[in-house]
């Protein structure tokens, strides 16, 4: 069951994404019209990466909206998986975005169709650049407070944004020099940049969707529980995701002259030290008897 300060997480975690959502509107909206009215296609490709945000980022919102539901009959462990799968589609969607940024600005290339972007374009970049990084400082700290795989994935596709449209102002200022096919080489670098951050963005989703877990916090978990009184061995452990509460199975060794009560206790005492010290939000312990071999 969740906790009320989780649940409070997570519908704080939820007004960050919707705040994103607005954010990309925004820029997209700006980026798309300064774009064609300056002629400039790195801005332009600037823009359709930010409008490839604002329908990824809805994706992710409507995900963690559902990941909020609490458990039912179907779903006993809750719905914290579907924000994982939200991040999934939308890497896929900007995987396509990215794709085709990239053909559309290799077509252009080799018609030689270079565009002649104002420099008033840079104005607008720049504005992007320094709004897009108090949106990112804000997604990430709240993402780390969170926990949320989808306020990770947004924070991690603000950083690429950042790049790109540094590098939107680099095209500009080649193109204003004479060197229009620069601006063209951009869109395509953009492209690219969107299509990595899609594949991080996936990765890191199918990981945990696959129940994916970190060795070195095992491990971590391993050393707390063993230096627990009266645990001589952890004979099995293994963890979870669901969203961003974790989920332990373990098995200990210990006396097997404690009684009942005695080792229930020792029990008590692993999963508060394991909420308490890694905030794990269920652990399910198997008590074994202690053997010495002969």
């Amino acid at each position: 069951m969740v906790s009320p300060e989780q649940n409070s997480m997570q519908k704080e975690a939820l007004k960050g994404s919707m705040l994103s959502i607005f954010s990309y509107l925004l820029l997209a909206t700006i980026k798309l019209i300064a774009g064609f009215y300056f002629l400039s296609s790195s801005l332009k490709a600037d823009g359709l990466n930010n409008l490839s945000d604002v329908i990824s980022s809805t994706i992710i919102a409507v995900s963690m909206s559902i990941a909020n539901r609490p458990a039912d009959p179907n779903h006993r462990f809750g719905h914290e998986r579907y924000e994982t799968i939200g991040s999934i589609i939308a890497s896929l969607l900007m995987f396509m975005i990215g794709f085709n940024v990239i053909s559309q600005s290799i077509r252009r290339l080799f018609q030689q169709e270079y565009p002649h972007p104002n420099s008033y374009s840079i104005v607008v970049a720049l504005f992007s650049v320094v709004f897009l990084f108090i949106i990112y400082r804000y997604i990430s700290k709240l993402a780390l407070k969170t926990k949320s795989i989808g306020l990770k994935a947004t924070a991690k596709d603000m950083t690429s944004d950042m790049l790109t449209t540094v590098g939107t102002i680099v095209g500009t200022f080649g193109a204003l020099l004479g060197y229009p096919q620069i601006d063209i080489i951009i869109s395509i670098i953009v492209g690219i940049i969107i299509m990595r951050s899609a594949f991080e963005i996936f990765s890191e989703s199918t990981f945990v969707l696959s129940d994916g877990f970190d060795h070195e916090a095992l491990q971590q978990y391993r050393k707390v529980i063993l230096s627990t009184e009266h645990v001589h061995s952890v004979s099995h452990i293994r963890g979870r995701m669901s969203g961003p509460l974790i989920y332990l199975d373990v098995i200990i060794e210990i006396d097997g002259y404690l009684t009942v009560l005695e080792s229930h206790h020792i029990t008590e005492i692993i999963e508060k030290r394991l909420s308490e010290e890694f905030q794990i939000h269920d652990v399910d312990i198997h008590v074994e008897p202690f053997r010495i071999d002969e």
